[in-house]
C-alpha cells in the first residue's frame, strides 16, 4: 500500500497514467452528458407549477453537489502537502481552487435563476445560499493566497491550512437547511415508482446528468493538474524526454 502512495505523489508516474485514463474519462462523461442534456431539456414533462424552469433543475443540482467536494479533496490534499510534502498533493490544490471557484459561482447563477421563479427574489441571505457564497469567497482567499506569497513552500503551506478551514464551511452548507428555518428546500426524495411524485421520469435524467457533471469535474482536474505538472517540472529530465519525442 505504501509503494502504491509513494507512487500516486510521484508527477512523473500520475501524468503517465492519467494520460491512459483521460481518453476513456472524455468518452464516458461525453455520452452521459449527451443522453443527461437531451432527455432533460426534450422529455422531462413541465412542472405543474415551475413549467419550463424546472430544467434549470438538472444544471443546478449537479454542479451544486459537486461544489460541495471541494474543499473536501483540497483539505486531504492539503493534509498530505503539511504532512508529507507531497509536490503532487500541493498541485491538487492548486488546481482544483479556481476549478471550485468556477463550479460555485455557476452554482449561485443557476441558483438565482431558479429562485427567481420560484422563490421571486434573485438572492436572500438564507443559510444554504449565504454559507455558499462564504465558500466561493474562501476559494478566491486561496487562489490569492498562492499568488500573493513570493515563497512557493509557504504558500503551499498557507494555501492547505486554509483549505482544511474552508472544509468546515462545507459541513455548515450541507446542514444549514436543517440547522436553521432557511428558504432553501431540503433534499428532494426520489422514488422508482412511476407513478411518485419524482419517479424515475425525473431522477433518471437527473442521475445522468450528476454522472456527466462529475465526470467533467475529474476530466477538468486531471487535465490542469497535468499542466500544472509540466511547469514545474519542466527542468527534469522525463520532460525534457516528452518534448523531444512530440
Amino acid at each position: 500500500m505504501w509503494l502504491w502512495f509513494s507512487k500516486l505523489g510521484s508527477p512523473k508516474w500520475f501524468y503517465e497514467i492519467s494520460g491512459r485514463w483521460l481518453p476513456w474519462l472524455v468518452g464516458t462523461m461525453s455520452v452521459f452528458l449527451l443522453i443527461g442534456v437531451t432527455w432533460a431539456l426534450l422529455f422531462v414533462p413541465q412542472d405543474y407549477q415551475q413549467g419550463l424552469i424546472n430544467r434549470v433543475f438538472y444544471i443546478h443540482v449537479p454542479v451544486a453537489t459537486i461544489s460541495l467536494a471541494f474543499f473536501p479533496l483540497m483539505a486531504v490534499a492539503g493534509a498530505i502537502t503539511l504532512i508529507w510534502r507531497m509536490k503532487l498533493a500541493d498541485m491538487v490544490v492548486k488546481t482544483a481552487a479556481p476549478l471550485g471557484a468556477w463550479f460555485t459561482a455557476l452554482a449561485l447563477a443557476s441558483g438565482s435563476i431558479w429562485g427567481v421563479d420560484t422563490w421571486g427574489t434573485w438572492w436572500i441571505w438564507d443559510g444554504r445560499l449565504t454559507s455558499m457564497l462564504f465558500q466561493f469567497f474562501l476559494l478566491i482567499g486561496v487562489i490569492s493566497l498562492r499568488s500573493a506569497l513570493e515563497d512557493s513552500d509557504g504558500a503551499a503551506r498557507a494555501c492547505a491550512l486554509l483549505s482544511i478551514v474552508g472544509f468546515i464551511n462545507v459541513i455548515v452548507i450541507k446542514y444549514s437547511v436543517d440547522w436553521w428555518n432557511t428558504l432553501h428546500q431540503v433534499g428532494t426524495n426520489f422514488s422508482t415508482d412511476s407513478g411518485g411524485a419524482n419517479g424515475p421520469e425525473i431522477w433518471v435524467p437527473l442521475f445522468l446528468m450528476t454522472v456527466a457533471v462529475y465526470l467533467f469535474f475529474v476530466v477538468s482536474l486531471v487535465m490542469y493538474t497535468r499542466n500544472e505538472i509540466l511547469q514545474r517540472e519542466r527542468r527534469a529530465q522525463w520532460v525534457a524526454d516528452l518534448v523531444s519525442e512530440s
